[in-house]
């Protein structure tokens, strides 16, 4: 944190929030935007009614290809280890998914389990969710992390962006990379 003098004479704390991978925010919003569009000329998504709904990432992501994974990886249920299809050796992976959830029930809950090699920047609905600093820590990624996403989701169409790093370049045998993620969420009864 860095304190700044105001011209008035009271100190004012600036917050840096971290860079990802020298990405900022405002570049990462731009990839979330683009895939978008790509979304856009593919169609309208998934559309889920059920009460307890499980989204894992697999093929049906995309740009997504899945992928063998690594023994260090934590295994992650319902969801597959997944990189860019484009190219299996980029530094960067970024896939998505689309689905909409009914109008005629309310999101109880909502969290996204997110297993990464090496750190990612995850986009839900236009909103940085999940931002990492640029690391390399394998207790970090090998164990994964859960976060509550249910304010980030609504009742209609949903769009997920994430956009995965491999620290220190392309990613092969000697440099693994892979990112999992399960979105699960619990809907309400239907609503009359």
């Amino acid at each position: 944190m860095i304190k700044k003098q105001r011209i008035a004479g009271r100190p004012t704390k600036i917050v840096r929030l971290p860079r990802c991978s020298g990405l900022p925010k405002t570049k990462a919003l731009l990839m979330y935007h683009a895939q978008l569009k790509k979304h856009n000329r593919l169609g309208a998504g998934r559309f889920l009614s059920q009460r307890i709904i499980s989204i894992g990432t697999d093929n049906s992501w995309f740009n997504a290809q899945i992928i063998p994974r690594n023994p260090a990886w934590v295994p992650v249920t319902n969801a597959n280890y997944v990189w860019y299809s484009g190219n299996l050796s980029a530094e960067n992976a970024v896939i998505s998914t689309r689905f909409s959830l009914s109008q005629r029930r309310a999101i109880l809950a909502a969290s996204l389990f997110l297993s990464v090699d090496n750190y990612a920047v995850v986009i839900i609905n236009g909103v940085p969710v999940v931002y990492d600093a640029p690391q390399n820590t394998p207790p970090f990624y090998n164990t994964g992390r859960t976060f509550n996403v249910r304010r980030f989701l609504r009742q209609g169409r949903n769009d997920i962006v994430i956009i995965a790093f491999n620290f220190g370049g392309p990613r092969s045998d000697a440099a693994p990379a892979g990112v999992a993620a399960r979105l699960d969420i619990q809907l309400s009864s239907l609503r009359r």
